[in-house]
């Protein structure tokens, strides 16, 4: 059963800024499980990635607290990529599962988490 959504949209050239301005620092802050993943992406699509990430964080973050449940940004982690992205989240009750979705072009990056609660069996 859907329970609760969390959704965000973050400017991928607000991103860039803050990279330039801030780099390895910001990303240990924001991303301390590492951002192997789009450090391997083609040049002109750092930026892009790590905003959906951000943007992914939030959403998580949105829908949980939607839900009633304190999480804070530290405790989301986004691991992997591609087909194999995973969201681990740090104090989530067990009966929740985080269904999601990100997405990114040149201008925004957007996210969206449905937590959906298992069956009691």
């Amino acid at each position: 059963m859907l329970v609760a959504t969390g959704i965000d949209i973050v400017s991928v050239a607000r991103f860039e800024g803050l990279l330039s301005r801030y780099g390895e620092r910001l990303l240990k802050r924001l991303f301390p499980e590492g951002v192997e993943y789009c450090l391997k992406k083609r040049p002109g699509e750092l930026a892009g990635c790590l905003a959906a990430r951000f943007a992914l964080k939030e959403a998580a973050v949105k829908a949980y607290s939607q839900a009633g449940v304190a999480v804070g940004l530290s405790a989301v982690r986004v691991i992997g990529g591609g087909r194999e992205i995973r969201l681990s989240v740090e104090g989530a009750p067990a009966h929740l599962r985080p269904v999601f979705s990100i997405s990114h072009e040149r201008e925004f990056a957007v996210a969206v988490v449905n937590l959906v609660e298992l069956r009691r069996c």
